[in-house]
């Protein structure tokens, strides 16, 4: 962050993000993250613009088996970041939508950028891309909600919202727009480990449909020779066989001896084309089907 503007409207979000009102002696703002850089930087951010007062402390939640870090700031400052962010209603306004982005916080793309990084410093998050492509953005509002997915509609990533435990959860489920999210908010290293591992994901996925492909034709392929090896037999066994011709005799004794050769294989065998072995063993097929109809068995 180079100017006052950028750090504004990343700390605005975060006050959204992850800050609570308190009230006691005074106003105060109360910021609870799991990341301790985050927290750190929220209580810089706030003395710097605001001249507040900042304490950090730990918490550990046993439930979540996670330490928390709280941000608790005083002083005559908070009201000021509360009323900048939208959170709390200016004396100039005539009413407060709760939630409401305030349009001055993302008055340029640079700000905007800020915005949403700060946002997902606060309440975001991204699934394994080994295991999926998710990526989450906790809401307390629905309005702010609302508010996120029409910002990121600017930058084309479509992303939706649905309401969870009180609150509401801006989601994105496609690689692509998750990775356009991640360089949007200048996290480069974290796009590029993103991205690595979608290829790696993709090269696996196709690797596994190749076997998969490869393992069904096989299969397919063995099931068609046993059945022509089937209809030799019936039509050996019904004294059809003398009265072959000469090259779908050659074609029934390849079939017959290489019972798990392939079509290719058994052309070569025959010094014909596989279309023409192919052509023979579907003689054979039709030869032994007008045999089973003639007996009255089924197909």
């Amino acid at each position: 962050m180079r100017n006052k503007s950028e750090k504004h409207a990343l700390l605005c979000a975060l006050t959204h993000a992850a800050g609570f009102m308190t009230l006691g002696r005074g106003v105060g703002i109360r910021y609870i993250t799991e990341n301790s850089e985050t927290g750190r930087l929220a209580a810089e951010l706030a003395v710097e613009l605001y001249g507040v007062q900042s304490m950090v402390s730990l918490s550990r939640q046993e439930r979540l088996k996670a330490n928390s870090t709280i941000v608790t700031l005083a002083g005559s400052g908070c009201i000021k970041l509360l009323e900048d962010a939208g959170c709390i209603l200016r004396e100039s306004d005539d009413e407060l939508v709760i939630g409401h982005i305030p349009e001055i916080l993302l008055s340029n793309d640079t700000d905007r950028r800020c915005f949403l990084r700060g946002v997902f410093l606060g309440a975001g998050s991204v699934s394994d891309p080994k295991k999926g492509y998710h990526l989450e953005l906790v809401c307390k509002y629905e309005p702010f909600a609302q508010g996120l997915c029409e910002l990121l509609d600017r930058y084309e990533i479509h992303a939706k919202y649905l309401p969870r435990k009180g609150g509401y959860v801006v989601y994105l489920k496609e690689g692509n727009l998750v990775s356009d999210f991640l360089a949007l908010i200048g996290a480069m290293s974290s796009t590029l480990a993103f991205e690595e591992a979608r290829i790696i994901r993709s090269v696996n996925n196709n690797v596994n449909r190749i076997n998969n492909f490869d393992d069904a034709n096989m299969n397919k392929a063995a099931a068609a020779a046993a059945q022509q090896s089937l209809d030799i037999e019936l039509i050996r066994m019904n004294g059809e066989w003398e009265r072959l011709p000469a090259k779908l005799k050659e074609a029934a004794e390849l079939r017959l001896n290489n019972p798990e050769a392939t079509l290719m294989e058994l052309a070569e065998m025959a010094g014909v084309s596989k279309s023409g072995l192919n052509h023979r063993l579907a003689k054979l097929s039709n030869l032994a089907e007008e045999l089973r109809l003639e007996k009255g068995k089924p197909i």
